[in-house]
């Protein structure tokens, strides 16, 4: 009898230790931003609430031990504890709200394998499914003050426009090109939370070139960013020559849009080129819409 009552009381004890502190999820968007720097500036993204005694042993200080795993439960970032700030229970009793910044300061984060590559690289984790875990700890010993909370998050892969207008081998005009070309294109997918800045590019493709070494090596003869739009009407008051008399192409221009964020960064750099921008199109000029322009080889 004595045996279990000693048990009970160590196992209470040990409850009690434990529970000093409780963090809850109060809010955590299930699909955040892929680019975790806009976590902190975005308090919809997650919140906790602290609660627990002030009075108990430590006078209600603790740290955060937050883990982010995937869906396997393996451990792919976590914070560094040695670095990692001090939070303090409010003396009221009231709860002590945290955000992301708390909960995930991304300065005292570490991630490991192609995780921490992707991120130095773009700033983003690979799109995918992820658990976030946090946990109240002892600022000392970092013994747990609080049971571990977790919740899945969804970070999705950015989709760069797709080029619509004009078609790839459209053919234009001249008369009505020299006067306006519209250009359209579809948006970024998912949704971005600043708003995205569109950056348009025009290059003449001369005969002996490809579109590729035209974009590499000559000035664009249009360079416009443009804000949150997918459209835009071009008017360059260009004298577009005839076609090239040997080669029998036909004024040949290539364009492509670059995504840029907030920040004039490439809002992807998983794209192949590590420039954001979408899949490049050619259209000609006609002078003579009866003349067809030749194919590429």
């Amino acid at each position: 009898m004595k045996k279990i009552s000693l048990t009970a009381i160590a196992i209470i004890i040990t409850t009690i230790c434990i529970a000093q502190v409780k963090l809850n999820f109060a809010i955590l968007n299930t699909q955040p931003p892929a680019q975790l720097s806009e976590w902190g500036n975005r308090r919809e993204v997650l919140t906790l609430m602290a609660t627990g005694q002030p009075g108990a042993p430590g006078g209600g200080q603790f740290k955060i031990k937050t883990e982010i795993k995937t869906l396997d439960g393996t451990v792919i970032g976590n914070a560094d504890l040695a670095r990692t700030p001090v939070f303090t229970l409010n003396s009221t009793g009231t709860p002590t709200i945290l955000f992301a910044n708390d909960a995930m300061p991304l300065e005292f984060m570490v991630f490991t394998g192609k995780y921490k590559t992707s991120l130095e690289r773009t700033g983003k984790l690979p799109a995918g499914n992820y658990i976030i875990c946090v946990r109240p700890v002892n600022i000392i010993d970092y013994t747990p003050l609080g049971e571990e909370q977790c919740k899945t998050f969804y970070l999705a892969s950015t989709q760069l426009p797709i080029l619509m207008k004009p078609y790839n081998e459209e053919v234009l005009d001249a008369k009505k090109a020299q006067t306006a070309i519209i250009f359209r294109w579809s948006p970024v997918v998912p949704t971005q939370p600043s708003p995205v800045t569109y950056r348009i590019q025009v290059f003449e493709v001369l005969p002996t070139q490809s579109p590729v070494q035209a974009m590499r090596s000559n000035q664009p003869l249009l360079d416009k960013e443009i804000v949150a739009a997918t459209q835009f009407i071009w008017q360059p008051q260009l004298s577009f020559l005839p076609y090239d008399g040997e080669t029998k192409k036909l004024p040949t221009f290539v364009w492509t849009i670059q995504s840029l964020d907030v920040n004039h960064n490439p809002v992807t750099q998983t794209d192949g080129n590590g420039e954001g921008r979408s899949e490049p199109l050619i259209f000609f000029v006609n002078p003579d819409k009866n003349k067809k322009p030749a194919k590429e080889n």
